[in-house]
């Protein structure tokens, strides 16, 4: 073959291929052009609210006690009184306690219930030989994490870390706590187990010997927990304090307090002489539980409008410091803390009157929302106990409706609202408010918060 016939043949099987590349091409046009079967629907999706799911708040329980004798038992001492709040309420107690007469009550608004919204609260009365004061609680949502703001083990002074599980599934329960000095290392912490429908009580004396500033973090995992402290003092011979003290959510570079109360505070002074004297002081405890100290701004502001106070301070890293707020007179007092790293906190005050001192401490409560209406419960009271509702706006002025009454709350300025106890109350705001009530009678004090609503179950499409 010469060298012309080769070219050609060349040519020829190159025109061969472009000629077939070509046909491919043309039918591949063909095939794109031609009408392509409609394989999603044509019809719209349609948003459909998931039905709301049963709604539980579990309640502390009453005061905690030892009985008499060579060998001492946990035990109730005083039981409590409660309100609960809502249409179809089911009250149910769980089954099993740690102490005698222990039996902490869950209340729950099942799915077909005519209300929408849940709440309770308790409080309890207690006068014995080594129990004085009055206590009371929010009963509140189970969740994995809490972080206890509170307590003290010195001498006179009890704490109890209380976990209550009020669900069918086991919970294992991790406890990590920090003191002045830092984090405290201590046996018997993780691995707690806390069975389905029981009541577990822990002496805090047996994790932190001898420390005034106990912060400790709750981590569950299984079932959800209900945790919350109860600290008592007897100074002397002298009962005199008894307190709840109920979970702070999270670490968090904000929280609002909405009323410290301070009463009595000179006489609670005069009456907690020497040694005994550093817990009657009004304080704030912080825990920055991270690796970098945090600046703190704390912002005190009078219920009625007068000057407040602003009180800068550095908490350090995983060390717990007490801020007495020392200069602070008698009066209602909304406090935010604001800091520069996540930080919890809880104020505590000490009152008293002419039958004795009482402690109470108050935790920070979450926000209600504009357009949020939330349901609450004021707890029952003894004779000679009052109970006042109290609302602060942070962000702007506020109009808040309480039990269809309009109320404005200025910014920056907290409102004290005389209010009926063992009542149910619907509160809703224009803005961003945040709610608790006090209960005060002579030598006694106690507070309970006000939750925002949980969320609601969020639209989702649904495709036919």
């Amino acid at each position: 073959m010469t060298a012309t016939q080769r070219i050609l043949a060349a040519t020829g099987r190159a025109g061969l291929a472009l000629g077939g590349t070509a046909a491919a091409v043309a039918l591949g046009a063909v095939v794109l052009l031609a009408p392509v079967p409609q394989l999603a629907p044509d019809t719209a999706g349609i948003a459909v609210t998931p039905d709301r799911s049963a709604q539980s708040v579990v309640c502390t329980g009453g005061v905690l006690g030892l009985t008499r004798g060579d060998d001492p038992q946990l035990t109730v001492a005083h039981q409590p009184q409660r309100r609960s709040v809502g249409t179809g309420l089911i009250e149910s107690a769980v089954p099993a306690s740690d102490a005698l007469e222990g039996a902490p009550v869950v209340v729950t608004l099942p799915v077909d219930a005519p209300d929408t919204s849940v709440a309770a609260a308790e409080s309890t009365r207690a006068e014995t030989d080594e129990l004085r004061g009055l206590a009371a609680a929010e009963c509140a949502r189970a969740e994995r994490t809490a972080w206890l703001v509170g307590g003290s083990t010195q001498v006179g002074r009890t704490t109890w870390i209380v976990l209550t599980n009020p669900g069918e599934v086991d919970a294992t329960v991790d406890l990590t706590v920090w003191g002045e000095r830092g984090l405290i290392d201590a046996p018997g912490t993780s691995g707690i187990i806390v069975g389905a429908g029981t009541q577990r009580a822990l002496p805090l004396a047996g994790i932190a010997v001898d420390e005034a500033s106990p912060v400790i973090a709750v981590a569950s995992s299984g079932g959800a927990i209900a945790a919350h402290l109860q600290q008592s003092i007897v100074r002397g011979l002298d009962p005199s304090g008894v307190a709840l003290v109920t979970p702070v959510q999270r670490p968090s570079t904000r929280h609002i307090i909405p009323a410290l109360p301070v009463v009595g505070s000179q006489l609670a002074l005069e009456r907690a002489t020497g040694d005994d004297a550093g817990d009657a002081l009004t304080t704030l405890r912080m825990l920055a539980p991270g690796d970098i100290d945090s600046d703190v701004t704390v912002t005190l502001r009078p219920a009625d409008g007068g000057t407040g106070q602003v009180i800068t301070t550095t908490v350090g890293a995983g060390a717990v410091l007490d801020l007495p707020l020392t200069d602070l007179p008698d009066g209602d007092w909304a406090v935010t803390v604001d800091a520069s790293e996540p930080l919890v906190v809880a104020g505590r005050t000490t009152v008293g009157g002419a039958s004795g001192l009482d402690i109470g401490w108050f935790v920070p409560s979450g926000a209600l929302q504009a357009g949020q209406e939330v349901l609450t419960s004021i707890a029952p009271t003894p004779g000679g106990v009052s109970a006042r509702l109290h609302l602060y706006a942070p962000e702007g002025d506020v109009t808040a409706t309480v039990d269809g009454r309009e109320v404005l709350v200025p910014l920056g300025q907290s409102v004290v609202l005389e209010t009926a106890s063992n009542v149910g109350v619907r509160l809703a705001a224009d803005g961003v408010l945040h709610a608790s009530a006090s209960y005060r009678g002579d030598g006694l004090i106690a507070g309970t918060r006000i939750l925002p609503p949980p969320l609601a179950a969020q639209p989702v499409l649904v495709f036919p």
